[in-house]
């Protein structure tokens, strides 16, 4: 049976190589500490401050959702050294052996509304000992959350703010989607939270956020972008990158729902890389992911440009920070024993 499955695999990974037209840039995979290489942890967003990387599980120790439980166990942010990062990128090291655990404190004194709808954690930015963290809600809510917390080094805590908390009203209803990408503004001075779904027409809607937490979000424009973005970081200048991420199981809600009806022959005008493909095959996102980055020459400009396309197959993509000549790149394996947990460096050039 086990040579079976390993047959299988080899198959499933041949497909999705083999059926891919448009060029890829290859990325290199970093090998996480084994404590932290599990799918269960399921990570959904990750940034860098002073010279370490963090990396944000979804559920904590909880390793998937249990909704009985939501935020009242340990939750645990890990962080890495960039420089060994670097060492691996280089081939010096083979793996990444050393890691740091901070634990989150005083999740359980958040609002019972907040742990009632709770559906995890998705994005990371520190801003000058500054946490905030984005949490994304059942689909049925109308809001969504961004909290704040201290970063205690000296005692390996993120203590959270229970008591100052940002709501964001999500622009339109739909599966699974919520504000995965989130970042600071070093121009701005402010966090840019950036709805998962802006497949309309027109685009959609995402936030400017003062970090004092004591005003109303302000809302912006966002500029149309198909499938989802699962995660954004900004440079010195407010240039944004961002993960721009398809699954295939989401066809019918990103691209066949009530509002968008089957959208291949704009897609091969916004997506010129997909244009082959899609000629080809006019079926092809029924059956394959799209992973890419993108960029925003600032907030305020109206179109998205593609930096890079990389492999998508069985990895969905929910984590991005910049480093070097391009970026770390991580997974959220699902909890999914067909997915893998994946930290890679992906050059832009």
């Amino acid at each position: 049976m086990y040579m079976y499955k390993n047959a299988f695999l080899l198959f499933a990974l041949f497909l999705c190589l083999s059926t891919v037209s448009y060029s890829q840039t290859k990325y290199k995979n970093i090998p996480l500490p084994v404590a932290i290489n599990g799918v269960g942890e399921e990570y959904s967003g990750m940034c860098t401050y002073a010279g370490r990387v963090y990396l944000l599980p979804q559920y904590g120790d909880h390793k998937t959702l249990i909704k009985k439980d939501n935020l009242k166990g340990e939750f645990l942010i890990y962080s890495l050294l960039a420089d060994s990062i670097g060492r691996v990128v280089d081939g010096k090291d083979t793996a990444l052996l050393a890691y740091k655990s901070l634990k989150v404190i005083n999740l359980d004194k958040l609002p019972g509304s907040i742990g009632n709808d709770y559906e995890g954690f998705e994005a990371i930015s520190i801003v000058n000992n500054t946490v905030f963290l984005s949490i994304e809600t059942d689909d049925k809510a109308q809001n969504c959350y961004l909290l704040k917390a201290k970063l205690d080094l000296a005692n390996n805590q993120v203590v959270v703010d229970p008591v100052h908390i940002t709501s964001l009203k999500r622009p339109e209803m739909i599966y699974n989607a919520g504000f995965e990408a989130v970042t600071w503004l070093p121009n701005e001075k402010k966090m840019l939270a950036y709805y998962e779904y802006n497949g309309m027409p027109n685009g959609r809607q995402g936030y400017l956020i003062d970090t004092s937490f004591t005003k109303q979000p302000e809302p912006i424009k966002t500029p149309r972008l198909y499938f989802r973005i699962t995660d954004v970081t900004a440079t010195n200048t407010d240039q944004l990158f961002g993960i721009n991420y398809f699954y295939n199981g989401d066809y019918k809600y990103y691209l066949d729902n009530d509002k968008l009806n089957h959208q291949e022959e704009n897609i091969k005008k916004a997506v010129p890389s997909l244009k082959d493909s899609l000629d080809k095959d006019a079926a092809y996102l029924t059956r394959h992911t799209f992973a890419r980055i993108v960029t925003l020459k600032s907030p305020q400009s109206t179109q998205w440009e593609e930096v890079a396309t990389f492999d998508g197959c069985r990895n969905n993509w929910e984590g991005l920070t910049l480093y070097r000549e391009g970026a770390l790149i991580i997974t959220d394996a699902n909890g999914s024993k067909k997915q893998f947990t994946v930290l890679a460096y992906l050059p832009f050039k």
